[in-house]
């Protein structure tokens, strides 16, 4: 089953699954002074939702509630983790993450406190404050085998520019923040905090490192932690027991700065959520579309790399403060084996998905019946739509031309992920038509991104004349049939225009996959553009 949208919720919740199946969507009321943690349960594994149940009034404590996590232990009781900024103001007057260190900065407070229900989930033990300092946001929290439970989290440290620390630190900068975690072996009655402080340098000056932690215990008994960094990638460490953690190295994942949701399937396999987005200011790469893949090696390849979800309001521009767009993946194993997850920042934004991990699993994708462009991102860009197929009336093709001035026309494409695979489509050039490029690539980035073809893996443009640079011609009016066939084991991807072929060009970055077509007019002034039509690919891992 391909991705669903299953509901959509001002609040984004934590889904847990208790033993009989029952979902439970539980989030913290903002708007009331009493706040209370509620749920809203599902009987039918997200297909639709019953009223509001409140399942604690939280105690009148100094300061507000928040930033909630959720599990349900090895015994079937409900653990939910809570932030409450102690009456620092964090929760009265939230704002986006971008200001979250500048917040902190100002004695800002966000403390951990622990939940739990007792008595086969009939009642609930008295909370307690087991952290205090400030972190921004809980991400993660598992049980292992042996029944020790981690939640992972970020802290605010007192590390600056001028003050940076000494060894390595003093000689680049490590951010604001560090990971760790705390821990507890007797099912939630005492929390002990790791040891391991864990640091990942920043780009830039000013910025806060590596945060946003999520864990999950790996086959051989040790733990993987991915952390959020603002490096393009995420950096990962290990535990032998959950309590010590190996100093954090690149990952092989592509990020943009987002944290990461991870489960693991009832065959053992893994399932990753994440932004795979490159190159847009908010979040350094974006938050545009949420990507999936599974791995039955225990994270060390990947299958699919497909989106999953897209920001609903993608085709306006960003908003002028808060968080936006599809991130914070939150997921739950259903007792199919379905995943279900919750996303999205920012009023109108947060939905829960559901999809089956076999669908990652396709090796052909086609967009050959155009009825509408949403498996295409064209936003931010003009000149891009749907028209008549000269030839046929009854048909629907891709329309991009090159408006006057600074907006690009541009289209993007994601497919499963292929080391090889064979790319084709019908393309045909207007009657002044000015140019083209076509660009293959294994990651996001917004379609009016003007370093795409910088950074593309293969690339090939087609002149005004209808001349492509590796070789080959098109006729301007009629239909042309493309084939792209790559191969990043040979480094190099041949093309063949109407079943002859047209030379090659070769693999210019490093990538793990190909996962993207892009499309783009190239014209500097008024052009008549080109079309597209029965895109269609097949890949192989």
């Amino acid at each position: 089953m391909h991705p669903r949208v299953l509901a959509k919720f001002n609040e984004r919740p934590r889904i847990i699954v208790l033993p009989d199946g029952t979902l439970l969507s539980i989030y913290v009321n903002r708007e009331d002074a009493q706040q209370e943690l509620r749920a809203i349960p599902s009987k039918d594994s997200g297909n639709s939702w019953e009223e509001i149940e409140v399942l604690l009034t939280l105690p009148m404590v100094e300061g507000r509630w928040g930033g909630w996590e959720s599990l349900v232990d090895h015994q079937g009781e409900i653990h939910v983790f809570l932030l409450n900024d102690r009456g620092t103001g964090v929760f009265v007057d939230p704002a986006g993450e971008e200001d979250a260190v500048r917040l902190a900065a100002e004695d800002r407070k966000l403390d951990i406190w622990h939940f739990k229900t007792e008595n086969e989930r009939t009642g609930w033990v008295v909370p307690k404050c087991i952290w205090k300092g400030y972190t921004g946001a809980l991400n993660s929290v598992i049980q292992m085998r042996n029944g020790r439970i981690l939640l992972p989290f970020s802290f605010l440290t007192e590390r600056t520019w001028i003050d940076r620390g000494e060894g390595l630190d003093a000689f680049w900068y490590a951010g604001r923040l560090s990971s760790t975690l705390v821990y507890s072996d007797d099912a939630g009655d005492s929390w002990h905090l790791s040891p391991s402080e864990l640091k990942v340098h920043t780009p830039s000056i000013g910025l806060y490192g590596g945060v946003e932690p999520v864990v999950l215990e790996m086959k051989d008994g040790r733990v993987w932690m991915l952390i959020r960094t603002q490096l393009g990638r995420l950096y990962e460490s290990f535990s032998e027991d959950g309590i010590s953690w190996s100093h954090p190295t690149p990952s092989r994942l592509i990020s943009s700065d987002s944290p990461v949701g991870m489960v693991r399937l009832g065959d053992g396999r893994i399932v990753l959520l994440w932004n795979k987005c490159l190159r847009f200011p908010y979040a350094h790469g974006g938050r545009h579309v949420l990507h999936a893949a599974v791995s039955e090696d225990d994270g060390v390849t990947w299958i699919g790399h497909r989106e999953v979800a897209r920001d609903p309001m993608r085709h306006e521009p960003p908003p002028p403060g808060g968080d936006h767009g599809t991130a914070y993946p939150f997921p739950a194993v259903l007792p199919d084996d379905d995943v279900i997850f919750t996303t999205g920042q920012g009023e109108g934004r947060i939905s829960i998905v559901r999809f089956n991990p076999e669908w990652l699993y396709k090796k052909e994708q086609d967009s050959e019946s155009f009825s509408d462009l949403d498996g295409w991102s064209t936003f931010g860009c003009q000149g891009v739509g749907l028209i008549s197929d000269p030839d046929d009336s009854e048909k629907k093709v891709l329309s991009i031309e090159k408006q006057p001035g600074e907006w690009p026309a541009n289209a993007v494409w994601n497919f499963p992920l292929g080391v090889s695979g064979k790319l084709r489509f019908q393309f045909r050039a207007g009657a002044g038509f000015s140019g083209a490029r076509v660009m293959l690539t294994n990651h996001f980035s917004v379609p009016f991104d003007p370093e795409d073809g910088i950074n593309s893996s293969f690339l090939f443009d087609i002149d005004q004349d209808g001349q492509v640079d590796t070789g080959g011609q098109i006729n301007v009016g009629v239909w042309s049939s493309f084939e792209m066939c790559w191969d990043l084991r040979e480094r190099s991807c041949d093309l063949s225009i109407d079943g002859e072929h047209c030379g090659s060009t070769a693999l210019k970055h490093e990538v793990d996959g190909i996962c993207y077509l892009r499309l783009r007019g190239i014209a500097d002034g008024n052009d008549a553009g080109f079309l597209v039509a029965d895109v269609a690919v097949e890949v192989v891992r």
